[in-house]
């Protein structure tokens, strides 16, 4: 389940990072809790969430809450939602996948990866 909230959190920030496909960030959680991001394009914020649940990103002041269906919805008005197979689809119409290598795939071409420390790579 962490993996499918990060990938959230991924999906979310790359739609406001760049509009180039090519933008590569890494992710990483300290001990708080809190996921930092830096991108190859300069940007870099952090994702916090607060105790009533709702994570908002200290760059772009996009806010993720889950509702009680389970959808997590953005204040951009973009939803993403867990289908039974595990996969999540996000309303742009993306739909990310978890491979058997572990790494998530979107039908978008975006690749993120995890490595021994933790740090997701997106590309």
């Amino acid at each position: 389940m962490k993996q499918i909230i990060m990938c959230i959190f991924v999906v979310g920030c790359s739609n406001f990072l760049s509009d180039k496909v090519e933008a590569s960030c890494t992710y990483s959680t300290d001990v708080l809790g809190n996921t930092h991001y830096r991108c190859n394009t300069g940007e870099s914020g952090t994702i916090k969430t607060d105790v009533l649940g709702t994570s908002r990103d200290s760059r772009t002041g996009v806010t993720w809450k889950t509702d009680v269906l389970g959808t997590v919805r953005a204040s951009n008005g973009t939803t993403y939602r867990t289908d039974v197979l595990g996969n999540v689809r996000s309303s742009t119409g993306v739909t990310y996948r978890t491979d058997v290598l572990g790494n998530i795939r979107g039908t978008d071409g975006t690749v993120c990866s995890t490595d021994v420390l933790g740090k997701m790579t997106c590309r």
